[in-house]
């Protein structure tokens, strides 16, 4: 390979991954939300880190959390994990894979896509999921949102 060959292939991936970054840094809100119905009004950044990284499937008043995700690539994802705990879905698929093979945790369950996760939500009111802020509809309660 040449040193121009080299230098090109350098300058186009530094001018995709600023396009991939600048993209990401404008794009909505993440709501995180739970069902109407649910007692939950408000959570803090850190209980919902607490609840989508597995370490607790209760909330301090006793009542069942279970967190639903999306499958890996999904467009949104990333931009979750990397506002709620600056991981990137790589990072975060190695945590779950350590947890998993130490059986110390379980992993939230993951959908394909947002209207399985607001068909989710609206069936079990333990249930938290987070969606774009535009997507929210009037079934669901928004307890944090993430910029």
């Amino acid at each position: 390979m040449t040193r121009l060959s080299w230098l090109c292939k350098l300058i186009l991936v530094i001018t995709v991954s600023t396009a991939a970054t600048c993209a990401s840094a404008f794009a909505d809100p993440i709501a995180v939300v739970v069902p109407k119905q649910s007692d939950i009004n408000e959570l803090s950044k850190k209980q919902v880190i607490d609840i989508f990284m597995g370490r607790f499937d209760f909330l301090e008043n006793g009542q069942k959390i279970k967190p639903v995700d999306y499958d890996n690539g999904y467009p949104f994802r990333e931009q979750f994990y990397r506002s709620l705990v600056n991981k990137s879905e790589r990072q975060i698929a190695a945590y779950w894979s350590r947890l998993l093979f130490s059986g110390r945790a379980k992993p939230p369950t993951q959908v394909a896509s947002v209207e399985v996760s607001i068909d989710e939500l609206s069936n079990d009111t333990s249930m938290i999921t987070y969606v774009p802020v535009n997507l929210v509809s009037e079934e669901m309660k928004i307890v944090l949102v993430l910029e």
